[in-house]
């Protein structure tokens, strides 16, 4: 409980900070600058963290997270698990329903457990509002400033190919070229564009309209959190990134004399908090991830299917192309979220590594032996890296992210197998 205080006090704090008039505060510029976007992506689906007991602000971002958990789960969700019911026995429709089904799942999994996360994701905001709002060097900054552009990026790249993917899979089958094949086991004259299955006729017009809108509505709330919590990730390793950089500076700058025993303090303490900000953020992200890498095991392998499928069948027409186009598409969005997520984990081992290597490249043999003595706690402090995993039992890597491609491959062959 006093732990939770804690957490609960340093970000009423921060929230405060940043409800102050603070327009000559470079740090404070640099902060809004840093986590804009993400904050205002996560607060669009209720997930960014309002723990500053302002209970309108609270009970906003519920409503909001309620809404897309109902969207999601309810509306377009159960209509597709009734749909796979009915193409149940049909190899082709099935795995086309659950490539997409999955996903969804995967999406609603994000929001229940940010949701849950939400006092741990608030400590580690407030551990990068600190970072920013303390005053530091203008190499730090740098560093720091560095850092947070590639996150920028990231989010904007992101944000493009949302609003692409959105025209993509809402607009584009209504010029005849479907993503999915069409069935009458779900689909009335009037496709929608999931395969969903409703118990009301959705070929009149009021409701085809509502119902379209619907789906839409849910793939755009879905996308956001997809994005969102990807972003949110993204941003929180490479701040610790930053700070790692920072700390061997820090480190490399250690010299005997009077004040040793002042920096070398500075530096446990630093270590300290980075090891609590990793420890936080491998207890809000490790689930999400184990379910992210289940998902991309399990969607890789169908739409790999879908597109050996496709691509072997001699009657390739406008359909048969959209749905090339549109599987391609996934799968290097597959590929592209889980290359990032074991290259940042592969990334952050770099840099405790970097941190521990220059720490043992000291000149402590010239300093006097209690100095030295001194070094040895931090040197086995940095001695072990930090790690994101994914379920805390599979690290990400990039050896990981080589063996699930060569597995998911494999399952793939199985697939065809079976069809034929």
């Amino acid at each position: 409980m006093g732990r939770e205080y804690d957490d609960h006090h340093l970000f009423d704090t921060f929230i405060l900070v940043l409800e102050m008039d603070k327009s000559e505060s470079s740090g404070y510029k640099d902060l809004i600058w840093a986590i804009g976007l993400n904050r205002l992506n996560l607060e669009i689906v209720g997930l960014w963290p309002t723990t500053d007991g302002i209970i309108k602000r609270r009970f906003g971002s519920d409503i909001l997270a309620s809404f897309a958990f109902i969207m999601i789960a309810l509306v377009t969700g159960i209509p597709m698990v009734h749909a796979l019911m009915r193409v149940w026995g049909h190899m082709t429709l099935m795995i086309e329903n659950l490539r997409l089904t999955l996903i969804l799942i995967t999406i609603l999994f994000e929001l229940v457990i940010m949701r849950w996360k939400r006092t741990v994701l608030s400590s580690i905001i407030n551990m990068i509002a600190e970072d920013w709002l303390t005053l530091k060097l203008s190499a730090e900054r740098d560093v720091m400033i560095k850092r947070a552009w590639t996150a920028r990026l990231i989010i904007i790249y992101s944000y493009v190919t949302t609003a692409l993917a959105f025209i993509f899979y809402i607009i584009v089958p209504y010029f005849d070229a479907p993503l999915r094949q069409i069935t009458n086991l779900t689909d009335r004259n009037k496709p929608l564009p999931m395969q969903t299955y409703y118990v009301y006729d959705t070929d009149k017009s009021l409701q085809f309209e509502l119902t379209f809108l619907a789906q839409a509505i849910t793939v755009l709330v879905a996308l956001l959190i997809y994005v969102g919590v990807n972003a949110l990730l993204g941003l929180v390793i490479l701040h610790m990134c930053g700070q790692l950089e920072n700390f061997k500076h820090n480190i490399v700058n250690l010299t005997s004399g009077k004040d040793f025993n002042k920096a070398l303090s500075s530096c446990v303490v630093t270590h300290l908090r980075l090891i609590r900000y990793a420890n936080n953020v491998e207890n809000t992200f490790t689930f999400i991830l184990f379910v992210l890498v289940l998902k991309f095991g399990m969607v890789f392998c169908l739409c790999g299917f879908i597109f050996l499928t496709v691509i072997t069948d001699e009657n390739i027409n406008n359909a048969n192309f959209s749905q090339i186009s549109y599987t391609v598409v996934v799968l290097i969005c597959l590929l592209t979220q889980t290359f990032f997520y074991c290259f940042g984990g592969e990334l952050i081992t770099e840099h405790c590594d970097a941190v521990y290597y220059t720490i043992c490249n000291l000149d402590w043999y010239t300093w006097k032996s209690r100095e030295a003595k001194n070094l040895i706690p931090l040197m086995l402090l940095t001695k072990e890296p930090f790690r994101i995993t994914a379920g805390k039992v599979l690290p990400l890597t990039m050896t990981t992210f080589c063996s699930l491609l060569k597995t998911s491959a494999g399952y793939v062959s199985i697939l065809l197998a079976m069809r034929n």
